[in-house]
């Protein structure tokens, strides 16, 4: 089978090839040129059969995803950059296409249940403070896991608080309070291979390997 990483020469997506270049053939898609695998500068160049397209790159690969869900291409898009109006025609391109279209800020199974839990104490409290941690190449700010945060709690992106502090981990943290007491939610990330694993779960899902 056929891979090809939107954003391969970038961190996420060298981990991405890493992780599967011993189980698909893999093509990279990026403004550079990768040292292993060819590249090309948009998916409309390659002409060979592709099986998957993983998107870890950038906005501007907006038209890359249309493409490949027109062509009934099955996209895993982890990049942040887009807007939700943006991931709205995606989704309902994909349903017209019959095609499969996953898009997550962040494939961490930790923030899964980290989004039940400030769902359910939102409930109870109606004070909260969200506070937001990255390093400093961080680019984005708030995070895209942050914005998606924030859209589940209902509350407008200007109530997070981002720090972008040299070498920090990523950090999520809501904080919800009353008059007399507080809850603290955190999540944090210690190691990106849980982007990874998380990944793997939603490509298993898609190549039904699990």
């Amino acid at each position: 089978m056929r891979m090809a990483i939107l954003g391969i020469c970038g961190k996420m997506g060298n981990q991405i090839y890493n992780q599967y270049k011993d189980t698909f053939e893999v093509i990279g898609i990026d403004t550079l040129k990768h040292q292993v695998v060819p590249t090309y500068s948009s998916l409309s160049e390659i002409s060979t059969p592709i099986d998957v397209i993983v998107d870890f790159s950038s906005p501007e690969a907006y038209d890359n995803l249309v493409f490949a869900i027109e062509k009934g291409i099955p996209v895993l898009s982890g990049t942040t950059g887009y807007s939700f109006e943006q991931i709205d025609v995606l989704t309902k391109l994909a349903k017209e296409k019959n095609s499969i279209f996953i898009w997550k800020a962040n494939y961490a199974k930790g923030i899964k249940l980290f989004s039940k839990l400030i769902e359910d104490c939102h409930k109870e409290f109606e004070i909260l403070d969200f506070v937001e941690i990255h390093a400093t190449s961080k680019k984005d700010a708030p995070s895209g896991t942050a914005k998606v945060l924030a859209r589940t709690l209902h509350i407008p992106e200007e109530r997070i608080q981002s720090l972008r502090i040299n070498q920090a981990p990523a950090i999520h943290e809501i904080i919800f309070s009353s008059e007399n007491e507080r809850v603290y939610l955190r999540h944090e990330i210690l190691n990106k291979k849980a982007f990874i694993l998380g990944f793997d779960e939603e490509l298993n899902k898609v190549f039904r390997r699990d």
